[in-house]
């Protein structure tokens, strides 16, 4: 019996100890304290916004403005260099008829000029290749568009000539075999 009073008692202090442990009251967590983003990152995801939209809706003057703006701007920060990467980007678009294949690889190339470290490095150099070797593939179709363009005016040009000979030389057989026609003699 001894035992089951140790036992008791022993259970009552485990409750009673447990009561008192109760979890201490959690304190309150400071406010998240927000911290000002500086204009070039808080300025960026609207401008990229903006200019792909009006690229979207085919205003590409108005999206190449947006980020010239921009860069402009931010000239010489990480956002500024972003927003000569979408120029360049947007600008590479065929859709976008008015640049030349100059001026869309002169774009990454300036791009470029800031060396692997810049953030796009790799996909403007991939862009420059592509429109190097579109460029050159367009200049190869010119040159055979002339040539072909050569080669038919100088077909047609034989041509009719053949045909003028034709001509004249059926005109000559007319005449040849008018007079060698036998003369019918005057009925009467």
């Amino acid at each position: 019996m001894r035992w089951r009073g140790a036992l008791a008692m022993l259970c009552w202090a485990a409750v009673a100890c447990h009561r008192a442990a109760a979890p201490a009251p959690v304190a309150a967590v400071a406010a998240p304290v927000e911290v000002a983003l500086p204009p070039a990152l808080s300025e960026w995801p609207t401008t990229l916004a903006d200019a792909q939209r009006a690229h979207d809706a085919g205003n590409f003057d108005e999206a190449d403005q947006v980020l010239q703006r921009y860069g402009l701007k931010y000239a010489g920060t990480a956002e500024g260099a972003e927003s000569d990467f979408w120029r360049a980007v947007l600008k590479a678009d065929p859709a976008w008829a008015s640049p030349s294949a100059r001026e869309r690889i002169a774009l990454f190339e300036a791009y470029l000029s800031a060396g692997s470290a810049a953030p796009h490095h790799t996909e403007a150099l991939v862009f420059r290749r592509l429109l190097d070797a579109m460029d050159s593939t367009r200049a190869a179709i010119a040159t055979l568009r002339t040539a072909a363009d050569t080669r038919q005016r100088a077909r047609e040009d034989e041509i009719k000539k053949l045909s003028d000979d034709l001509d004249r030389t059926m005109a000559e057989l007319e005449r040849i075999k008018k007079r060698l026609a036998p003369v019918k003699p005057p009925t009467g």
